[in-house]
């Protein structure tokens, strides 16, 4: 091929690619800020809305009951508020029963299916929540939490500024 005939190819090239570009950028420039969005009818976002509360599962109520944690090994587990009454067997420190009533002396809890009795001095009872499958896992109220938290800093932050003015005043 003769170079004039490339060159007028080339130029015929180069020219098209500018008619495009200079096309896209009018299109850019003119296109507009928002894209139009056509109206949903209420029926069908009253249908969508309805199954999705079909489909949305509502939030598990929490429960939370106290139970009676032994925290000494080998307690005595009686039929009554004594040592007098029958030893029905024995916990041992970790395990936590169902709790019934706190008297003065005795914690009245659920042993085996069975009311039962414990040395109160033997044990603490906490709050705890009842899972889905039947376990429980302590209860943590995460403002309580917080709030002894903040506590907590406050003071360790007094103590350190005291002890800092006390280091000073020894120099």
């Amino acid at each position: 091929m003769k170079k004039s005939t490339l060159n007028a190819i080339m130029q015929g090239v180069i020219i098209v690619l500018i008619i495009a570009i200079a096309f896209v950028s009018i299109k850019l420039i003119t296109r507009p800020d928002e894209v139009p969005v056509t109206e949903v009818p209420s029926e069908e976002i009253s249908e969508v809305a309805s199954v999705i509360e079909e489909v949305s599962e509502p939030e598990p109520e929490v429960i939370i009951e106290d139970r009676v944690r032994m925290i000494k090994d080998n307690i005595n587990v009686r039929s009554g508020p004594g040592t007098d009454y029958e030893r029905l067997g024995s916990a041992y420190i970790g395990y936590d029963f169902e709790f019934v009533e706190q008297l003065e002396e005795w914690t009245k809890i659920v042993y085996d299916g069975q009311t039962a009795y414990v040395y109160s001095e033997y044990v603490e009872v906490i709050p705890m929540v009842l899972q889905e499958d039947g376990s429980y896992t302590e209860y943590v109220d995460l403002e309580e939490s917080a709030a002894s938290d903040d506590a907590n800093e406050a003071d360790s932050s007094e103590e350190e500024s005291a002890e800092g003015e006390t280091e000073t005043s020894e120099e």
